[in-house]
Formats: structure tokens, sequence, C-alpha cells
């Protein structure tokens, strides 16, 4: 297998069938029909274009076919194999490209390039076929002038090739564009549709694409015209015209626009092959330990370029625990000052008793205050930490995703990344409100704790990042949830019992300001802030534990969120 997945030879391979296929889709308590019974049958290196009016099912088929949307009746064989099995089993085989690329726009095209082939060529594969296959696609996509500019300095016509370029690494047998030429000027959408043309002939690929240009569709071998959801053509583009009596495309699209349709032809009947699976020239993707080390070194080289995150993380790092310090250095002398017990001195008077708890109370509510308010600044940089991250390359990982990137080592990078966060970040809160401020315990108990608070809500944030669709939308919820620990802790207001009970287990603020009070447990601040407030105390085990298990239910939950991503 090591040499036969980068081979450039032709292969022939049998082609795409489609059997009755349909979709169908749930609109509120009516249902609406994409596609409806189509068959349809694309020999082995063809180049074949799907076209029809906006909203006929084009890019609805297109991904029927490619094994990306679900279809309700039917089902889609490429050469012979389901597509299903195929997309499962061996993802390379099938190449899919939406309208725009999604690319890594801080990295250049040769880095892009780089990282897209440890992601998908089998580790089996020695270096220098690596090499000769990498310097043969960019060849061919004519790249060679454009590696080493960054992404997001590329022309829309050079977007395309790179995207056309990455996909083609994995040496798919079968490609499936859809409105890769759309916005394309018209030398441009030519030169593509040849290049297309002859990738088809040359390389026996099955290219199929959907496209509303026009202008160049007799460079494909067939084409497939679709009018509601139906198959209405397919073949020739020449003779798609003549049968019509249409001069052109726009005409065509307007016969079946009009109420009479007496123009259309029925929807033709194609005879199928046989369902005999037939071996393909392809190979699986490495395993999720080579994934990982190729996404851990993309993410460090990521992290150090994005110059406004970088800095963002800096400055919240430093500046926080100065806030600490600035809130404390009133009312840190007083708590010094404050004598553990009372003065049994019958001359001792009712007034200095009365004074002694005022101050007493004040002292309490200082300690208890500052070491809430350093959970929750932990919480804020946790939520900093995960919130965008997933969200923010969804459509990057859509797309890697559909090449066979596993959810684990996704997620285990983006862990790796916060790990080594949270553990700065909590070491420099310790170290500054210990040495400035003059905390009392243990230092190493008090950074575990804080560490395992930022973590935990790290990780939190990081679900959630998974699990939205935005980073405008899972940054909201992530301050919303950071906005809800100080309330539902218990720590500055009194909960009733029947809430404390029901949101104490899921409040990451609770538990790290549980833990460092008790790590005063040896000492006069303790008991202060123990007999002024009615909040319960939870031993540091137990703190430390429940924030653990935050940790690895939250990373749990981003890694299925991950796998449930629509690759569409």
């Amino acid at each position: 297998m090591q040499g036969e997945v980068l081979e450039t030879r032709a292969v022939v391979t049998p082609g795409i069938s489609a059997r009755g296929l349909s979709v169908i889709v749930d609109q509120g308590k009516c249902q609406k029909t994409l596609l409806s019974g189509i068959d349809l049958e694309i020999p082995s290196g063809q180049f074949v274009a799907i076209i029809g009016a906006s909203g006929c099912g084009k890019s609805t088929l297109v991904k029927a076919l490619a094994g990306i949307r679900p279809v309700t009746q039917g089902k889609v064989l490429l050469a012979g194999h389901s597509v299903e099995r195929l997309k499962q089993e061996f993802p390379l085989a099938v190449g899919y490209l939406p309208q725009f690329g999604a690319f890594h726009q801080a990295l250049t095209v040769e880095e892009n390039l780089r990282y897209a082939q440890a992601l998908r060529l089998p580790r089996s594969v020695p270096t220098p076929v690596r090499k000769q296959w990498s310097e043969h696609i960019t060849s061919l996509a004519r790249l060679n002038p454009l590696l080493a500019q960054t992404y997001d300095t590329l022309s829309g016509g050079q977007m395309r090739r790179l995207a056309l370029a990455e996909e083609l690494i994995g040496d798919p047998a079968f490609l499936f564009m859809d409105e890769l030429t759309s916005g394309l000027d018209e030398f441009s959408d030519q030169e593509m549709m040849i290049w297309l043309r002859d990738l088809a002939h040359e390389f026996s690929k099955t290219v199929v694409l959907v496209t509303h240009s026009t202008y160049h569709l007799h460079y494909c071998d067939a084409v497939v015209f679709l009018h509601a959801g139906r198959l209405i053509y397919h073949g020739s583009y020449a003779s798609l015209l003549e049968i019509h009596g249409a001069s052109s495309v726009a005409e065509l699209f307007s016969l079946y626009q009009s109420p009479d349709h007496s123009a259309q032809l029925s929807p033709i009947e194609q005879p199928m092959e046989e369902e005999v699976p037939h071996p393909l020239k392809t190979a699986k993707p490495p395993s999720g330990f080579w994934q990982f080390s190729t996404l851990l070194a993309r993410q460090g080289q990521l992290f150090v370029r994005e110059k406004s995150q970088l800095w963002l993380h800096l400055v919240l790092i430093v500046t926080f625990p100065l806030l600490v310090a600035v809130f404390a250095t009133k009312g840190l002398p007083q708590v010094r000052s404050l004598t553990l017990q009372l003065e049994t001195n019958v001359l001792r008077t009712m007034e200095e008793q009365l004074l002694y708890m005022k101050e007493s109370f004040h002292a309490a509510s200082l300690i208890s205050g500052l070491a809430m308010f350093q959970v929750v600044l932990l919480t804020l940089l946790g939520a900093n930490n995960g919130a965008r991250e997933i969200a923010k390359e969804r459509a990057v990982l859509q797309k890697e995703r559909r090449a066979g990137l596993s959810s684990i080592a996704y997620v285990g990078t983006k862990f790796g990344q916060i790990l080594l966060l949270c553990l700065a970040q909590a070491f420099w809160m310790t170290w500054f409100v210990k040495t400035i401020c003059g905390f009392p315990g243990d230092a190493i108990a008090q950074f575990g704790i804080l560490f395992l608070t930022t973590m935990a809500m790290s990780s939190t944030c990081l679900a959630i990042s998974a699990a939205c669709a935005s980073p405008e939308r899972a940054s909201l919820l992530a301050i919303y949830l950071v906005g809800f620990q100080l309330p539902l802790s218990g720590a500055a207001l009194s909960l009733p019992d029947w809430l404390s009970t029901i949101c104490r287990p899921f409040i990451v603020a609770y538990w790290g300001w549980s833990g460092y009070l008790k790590t005063f447990v040896d000492y006069r601040n303790y008991d202060i802030v123990r007999q002024s407030t009615h909040t319960f105390i939870s031993p540091y085990g137990w703190s430390a534990l429940v924030l653990g298990i935050h940790v690895l239910l939250t990373l749990v939950l981003a890694c299925w969120f991950v796998r449930r991503t629509p690759l569409d």
C-alpha cells in the first residue's frame, strides 16, 4: 500500500451509481422534498457538471453522492461500495470541496499543504515518496510561485487551486465539488474547467462539479440537469440544448420556470450497473497518535503567530493578580493585626468585644471575598482559554473530519494548549498573591486548587466551543457561565438548600473557593471565615476531586461534539 496511494498512472475504477435517491426534510409541520427518485450512473474517469436553476437540488445531490448528506431513500455506490462505508473505512477515497476553502490564514501555502499531507498520508509512505508527491501536487496546481505566501494574501482563483491541491493529497478516486468555480472571472473559470477535465482524463478520477457558471460546459464529458429535485437529463451538453431547442442554458432554465411545462422531458431512466464492489487505489489516514503530533506542532505555530491573542493572554495573566492586590491593600493590615481569641479579662468592656466582632466580620468578608475574587478571575481566564478554540476553526475542522481526522487527537491538541496556559495563569496568581498579599497556607496546595479551577472552566468552555457553530455564540455562552459563578456559589449570598444542592456540583467557582479556603485551616483566617459564613466549605480533597471530574467529563463531551460535527 506504500506506493500505490501516490501513483499518478491511470487506474480504471468503476464510477458512481445513485439508485432511487430521495432527500426529504422536515420544515415545521410539513415536509419538503429536495431530491426525488434520482437514478444516476456516471462512468469512471469522467468530468460531469450538475446544473439547474437555484433551489433545484444541485448541492443536495452532490453532498448525497459524496456521503455528506444523509438520504431519506435510495443508496449511493462508489465503485460498487456503499458511500457511507467507504467514507468510514477509507475517507481519502472520496474528496469533497465546498464553494469556499477552509484554511488557517496565518499559515503559508507550503505550511498548509505540509500539515495536510501529514494528517492524511499514512506513516508507511517513505519520506522521499512524500516529497515527490508533494512536488507533483504543487506543480499540478501551479502553486510553486505561491508557496511562501500566507493564505490571506491569495486571490480567489489561487485559493480554489490550493483547496483542490489539498484534496488531491489523498489521491481520491472520486472528487465532488460544490460551486468551486463560482465568483471567478471568465478566464479563471475556463482555466479551472480545463484543469478539472484533464484531472479526470489523465489520472482516471471521477470528477463531479456543481456550477452556476455555464460559459465552459463544453469541457465536460456530460451534464446532469436537475429541475425541482428531479433528474431531467444526463448526457452531452450539446445534446441537452438540441433536445430542448434552446440556444443557451439561460433559455433552457426559462422553459422550466414557465407554467407551461410542455418543453419538459420526462425524467430519464438509466441502466444500473451490477452491485459488485471493486478494489480502489486508496489508503487509510495515519493513526490518532501521529495526527496528534502534527496538530500539536501546527497549534504551537498558530499560537505564536496570532499576535493579538498572544498579547491578550499575557496582559490578562499579569494584570488579574494585580487587581487582587489592589482590592486587598486596605483590609489586609487589619487581618494581620486581628487577634484570634478574645481576652477573657473581666476588665474588658462590652465595647471592646463589640469592636472585635465588627473587625472580625470585616476581616472574614475580605478573606472570603479575595479568595472568591481570585477564583472568578481565573474562571474568566479559563473562559478566554477555551471558548473560541474550536468554534473559530469550525470550517477547517469539518474539512479535516471528512478526511479522517481523529476527534480525540484534535481535542487532545486543544487540551495541551489550555493545560500550558492554565499552569502559567494559576502559578502567577498563586505566587503574586502569596508574595504581595501575604496570604498564609501551603503554596503548593493553593496552586493545585487554582490550577484545577482554571482547567475546569477552560475545558467546560472548550466543550461549549465544540458545540457552537460560531465563536461569537460560544464566547457569549462562556460569559454567561462565568457570570453565574459568583451568585450560585453561595460565597456572597446564601442560597436556599434545595437550590444549593442542585447548582453546587456544576459551579466551578464554589469548589475553587472551598478548596482555597481549606488551605487556611491551620490559621486564624479560616476560623474567622468559618464563623461568619453560612455556606458549607467543602474539604480540600473533595474540591480537587470534583474539579478533576469536571475536567474529564467536559473533555469527553468536547470529543463527542467534535465527532458529531456536521461535515457539510
